[in-house]
């Protein structure tokens, strides 16, 4: 906690109202662009200050997870470019309700432990104030997507700075759900479609979908709706589709070269910006101390804002060590060979 309260964080700039309007211009195709720009840097510290409650509930988190090498737990801000895309699409969306700003990941390996901490987390010495519960395994959505989602509002009772509305997103998964969520972004990073929000070919959202019913399968949960509980015909569909669009070979050809020297450079403890070219294939990782947050936040806003014009994706996490890092963001490094190697199981391929 010492080393909590030595970080300088961010806090809110903003009145609640002024948070509401700035979501509100986002969604009006007649804002203009000046409104605009003002309503994103009212967006950035709105999320920007989220980081001290989610940096609390992680290191809880982190606590409860006792250094066992089986569970993975992460923290990370919402992109901005994903805020504005889910208020753009989600008309009734406030921006000052808006859940998922801060979101932990907590992955473990069987069904069972993604409940049992759940609940153990909810029962546990705290002062946040439970919001909503979705839960994704037992009705996975039709995207495919299987996981165990929870919500809270922080609290603290000494210290009322940040009792401002602000929710906190605790993802709980398996490593089964893990792989297949991470293969989705990965396809989606590199094909330039959302598809865990439902873009892209009908073939590739379908290929998906079959894959997380055979995992459904595979940890005696739930399918995802519109497919049949039948290991053969799921994998003869999925044979179908891989044979005329060679979705796997698409996913093992994609690769990215990580800097070695910048390795060498990085500390156990800290932030991390992930910063993935899409022309050159290329991730660049910069480190900031844990002291570094509000430096961290300044440099991930100017990166958020030239995205676009540089054909970048980028995130900003924090985690115990490198090593977790890549276990928690694997998207980033094309790690999914573990993936790949579960479905040519299934397809003896």
């Amino acid at each position: 906690m010492k080393n909590i309260q030595r970080q300088k964080w961010k806090q809110v700039e903003y009145s609640r109202s002024k948070i509401i309007r700035s979501g509100k211009i986002i969604k009006n195709a007649e804002s203009s662009q000046e409104q605009i720009a003002e309503a994103i840097t009212v967006i950035d510290n709105w999320r920007a200050a989220h980081a001290f409650p989610l940096h609390v509930i992680y290191m809880h988190l982190r606590r409860m997870a006792n250094s066992n090498d089986d569970i993975i737990v992460a923290e990370r801000l919402k992109r901005i470019d994903s805020i504005i895309k889910k208020l753009s699409r989600e008309h009734s969306m406030s921006l000052w309700e808006m859940q998922d700003l801060g979101g932990c990941r907590f992955i473990v390996p069987t069904v069972s432990d993604v409940y049992s901490f759940a609940q153990k987390y909810d029962n546990s010495r705290k002062r946040h104030v439970f919001q909503d519960k979705y839960d994704y395994i037992a009705h996975p959505k039709p995207s495919g997507y299987r996981s165990l989602h929870m919500v809270y509002k922080y609290y603290s009772d000494t210290n009322d700075t940040y009792n401002r509305n602000m929710l906190i997103e605790i993802q709980y998964r398996t490593h089964l759900q893990h792989l297949w969520a991470t293969a989705v972004e990965t396809m989606g990073l590199f094909t330039k479609q959302a598809i865990k929000s439902g873009q892209g070919s009908e073939d590739i959202k379908r290929f998906f979908v079959l894959i997380s019913s055979l995992f459904a399968i595979k940890e005696n949960q739930p399918i995802v709706p519109g497919t049949i509980e039948d290991i053969n015909e799921l994998v003869s569909e999925l044979e179908e589709i891989n044979s005329r669009c060679n979705f796997l070979d698409m996913l093992s050809a994609i690769r990215v070269a990580v800097d070695n020297q910048e390795q060498k450079k990085f500390k156990h403890q800290g932030y991390y910006i992930l910063i993935l070219n899409y022309n050159t294939k290329h991730l660049s990782i910069k480190y900031f101390m844990p002291s570094q947050i509000e430096t961290a936040n300044e440099i991930y806003g100017q990166i958020e804002s030239e995205r676009s014009e540089s054909r970048i994706d980028a995130v900003l996490v924090r985690v115990s060590s490198f090593q977790t890092l890549k276990l928690a963001y694997p998207n980033y490094f094309s790690d999914i060979g573990e993936f790949l190697e579960i479905v040519r199981k299934y397809l003896k391929y």
